[in-house]
């Protein structure tokens, strides 16, 4: 399979149409980080851009215009830029979310190869734990079998709020679904699955609550019967 090689000399790499540009004609444009409220909360990176495909973007976006309101800040075009990013070749992206990124939440910078293959979910389940990530395996496995399991019970809780979760951990969504923004590693090494028969339970905990004290009241009052004689 072809897939996306990590560009080893990236100084004069075009992020979007991936040519090398001479360095008079290559936008480098630099984004400081920001605080709390931006995406860019505690991290910094870069993008460059030759003068063709910088035409293709509006240059608004690269004066980073700061928004600052109360507590938070962020960049007025933020929003669009991470748009941006999207469209941009898999390995561009890895340059601007991996490579070139720097700042106190910058997180844990992955070998150039490995991120595009965790993109791709091409990346080994033993190199994907090695950086402490979920793998591919983990994902499908938590979402093919959460919501069919028979140890998964909806669950309402003293608030009238509902989720879902199995005695071993794993949680999901208020109907029993698998969480679609989350991936939890519980079922993939779970020895106790089974296709559930029937209705998903579910389980009332104010009422579970209420149960339990009444037995502990009766357990105890059996006791005190039992001493005064």
């Amino acid at each position: 399979m072809d897939r996306p090689k990590a560009i080893e000399n990236p100084d004069n790499i075009c992020f979007k149409c991936l040519n090398e540009t001479p360095k008079m004609s290559l936008h480098n444009i630099e984004i400081p980080e920001l605080g709390y409220g931006s995406g860019f909360d505690g991290w910094s990176t870069e993008i460059h851009l030759c003068d063709e495909c910088i035409k293709e973007t509006n240059p608004e976006w690269w004066k980073l215009e700061i928004i600052a309101e109360d507590y938070c800040e962020e960049y007025k075009y933020e929003d669009e830029i991470f748009g941006y990013i999207k469209t941009l070749p898999l390995e561009s992206q890895e340059l601007f979310y991996n490579r070139f990124i720097d700042g106190w939440n910058s997180g844990y910078r992955m070998e150039s190869q490995d991120w595009i293959d965790y993109e791709l979910d091409l990346l080994p389940h033993e190199k994907c734990k090695e950086y402490g990530m979920y793998s591919p395996e983990e994902r499908k496995a938590y979402q093919d079998r959460f919501p069919m399991c028979d140890k998964v019970k909806i669950v309402v809780y003293d608030d009238s709020s509902k989720g879902s979760r199995c005695p071993f951990g794993a949680f999901g969504n208020k109907d029993g679904t698998a969480d679609g923004h989350q991936t939890q590693d519980e079922c993939y090494k779970c020895t106790n699955f089974k296709i559930r028969e029937g209705e998903i339970m579910t389980v009332d905990l104010k009422e579970e609550e209420i149960k339990r004290t009444k037995h502990q009241i009766e357990e105890l009052t059996k006791r005190l019967k039992e001493l005064a004689e």
